[in-house]
């Protein structure tokens, strides 16, 4: 187990024990805990007596207890799957809400936590996604999907998924489906707008086809971490709903499976809205990420791509 792993897992032990002392001992004193929004309860939480604060409240009234499924981590940064089993107010049964945090660590204690996720009173989870068979875990079930994804791969797929971007916002299918393997599939957060799971080269190829046309839409990768055949990143969405008097910004996560540097499986979370989502007061401009009025990053400058304008 990597020594990022064991932090992750002290802290969110400590969670569902409810014990603000044991979750105190795993950050930083002046961490911040960033939410996206919009969601309930999505103001940042700054410092650690606050956050084990919240914490303890969420398993004293909410039985709320956490696992992690899956992990990479490359330096001092780490993005994780996780589950948190609770139980909402006049629900009799426990339910799962999944979702991916984003880590900076920073000696030997968590500093920065970046968490993409919905907040309802109902399952919340990938959409058609196995979590049985890939063995993550379950409201009685313990998760044993965390593999050692081994070494960073040799050269960085961050151009192959800046190029895969480019195509998306240029709405070309041909070149898009250059990108999969023919059983290629992609899987959204539920419940959301157009979740279900996208399988197949050309039918994926198309689907980004239609949404760019249809919503006008630019996408941008903002930071990477990549360890063996996976990679994960934070994106930016920008595009204009039909109606709408000018753009907006859907951010959130992808976690990329390779095989043969050919993309095999996306997994992605974020809120699917007619307005903007991002993390609550999150200072993008000063970390180098995009902003509306300004579609590139300091990764990928991704305004050089004209998006799809909609016909007059």
């Amino acid at each position: 187990m990597s020594t990022t792993l064991a932090l992750i897992e002290k802290y969110y032990d400590a969670c569902g024990r409810g014990d603000e002392d044991a979750v105190r001992s795993t950050l930083q004193p002046d961490i911040t805990h960033f939410y996206l929004a919009p969601n309930v309860g999505s103001r940042p939480v700054r410092s650690a007596e606050h956050l084990a604060r919240k914490v303890h409240k969420s398993a004293e009234k909410l039985g709320a207890r956490w696992q992690v499924d899956r992990l990479i981590e490359q330096g001092s940064r780490a993005a994780i799957e996780w589950a948190m089993t609770w139980t909402p107010a006049g629900v009799d049964a426990p339910i799962v809400t999944r979702g991916c945090e984003w880590f900076e660590v920073s000696d030997g204690l968590i500093a920065e936590v970046r968490s993409y996720h919905q907040v309802l009173d109902e399952p919340c989870d990938l959409d058609g996604f196995p979590y049985t068979d890939r063995k993550y875990s379950g409201v009685d079930r313990e998760s044993s999907a965390k593999d050692d994804l081994g070494a960073q791969p040799p050269s960085s797929r961050l151009p192959l998924i800046i190029d895969y971007y480019d195509a998306c916002t240029a709405a070309d299918a041909e070149r898009l489906e250059a990108f999969f393997t023919a059983d290629v599939t992609h899987y959204f957060l539920r419940p959301n707008v157009g979740s279900t799971a996208v399988s197949g080269a050309q039918h994926l190829a198309r689907y980004w086809r239609k949404v760019a046309r249809m919503l006008q839409a630019r996408w941008v990768v903002e930071s990477i971490i990549e360890q063996g055949d996976e990679a994960i990143i934070e994106w930016s969405m920008y595009n204009q709903p039909a109606g709408a008097p000018r753009r907006i910004v859907t951010r959130g996560t992808e976690w990329y499976v390779f095989d043969n540097n050919k993309i095999a499986e996306i997994r992605s979370y974020h809120r699917n809205l007619d307005q903007s989502s991002e993390l609550a007061e999150f200072p993008y401009a000063e970390r180098g990420f995009s902003v509306v009025g300004h579609e590139s990053s300091r990764l990928h400058d991704a305004a050089t791509t004209p998006f799809q304008k909609l016909s007059p």
